[in-house]
């Protein structure tokens, strides 16, 4: 019974990609309430979690969880995948709305570095997505590259990509 609410499987988008595009298949599994990993982890306070390696992966499960449960009301026959090849190019969740499709990359600070916009427009290419986003902890949004933006998670509360 823990296992089923405490913790969520994503599985990953595997289909059939062209060979040369090596996509994990195993599921990413986390820890889905992220109270209850802080607490297991001695985690008594913010600046304790900000110094601590579970920081970002916090913080994903946090994000991923809101974003998941605010689309199910919108949308209930979305889908929900990961997305991760070889050569370490990943969103952290795709939404498979069956018309469509948008990578979500989720980070802690800011995420707007290069590499992390160079992976988002490939995984768009490869993915038939319709656009890419990173969500983070800084403020306001901006446009990062064609089909690929960043916005800040505080003022995205009532927003879904």
């Amino acid at each position: 019974m823990w296992r089923r609410t405490a913790t969520a499987r994503l599985k990953s988008l595997w289909r059939q990609f062209p060979a040369a595009l090596i996509v994990t298949k195993a599921p990413k599994v986390y820890v889905r309430d992220t109270g209850l990993l802080h607490h297991l982890l001695n985690i008594d306070s913010l600046s304790e979690l900000e110094n601590h390696p579970v920081h970002g992966a916090s913080w994903e499960t946090f994000v991923i969880e809101d974003i998941i449960r605010r689309e199910r009301l919108k949308s209930p026959h979305t889908q929900f995948f990961f997305w991760r090849t070889a050569t370490g190019v990943e969103a952290d969740l795709i939404l498979d709305r069956g018309s469509e499709r948008v990578a979500v990359e989720i980070k802690a600070g800011r995420g707007d570095r290069p590499e992390t916009v160079r992976g988002l427009k490939s995984i768009v290419t490869d993915t038939g997505a319709r656009s890419a986003w990173i969500l983070d902890q800084a403020t306001g949004s901006d446009p990062l590259a064609r089909g690929v933006s960043r916005r800040a998670y505080a003022d995205s509360l009532n927003w879904l990509p």
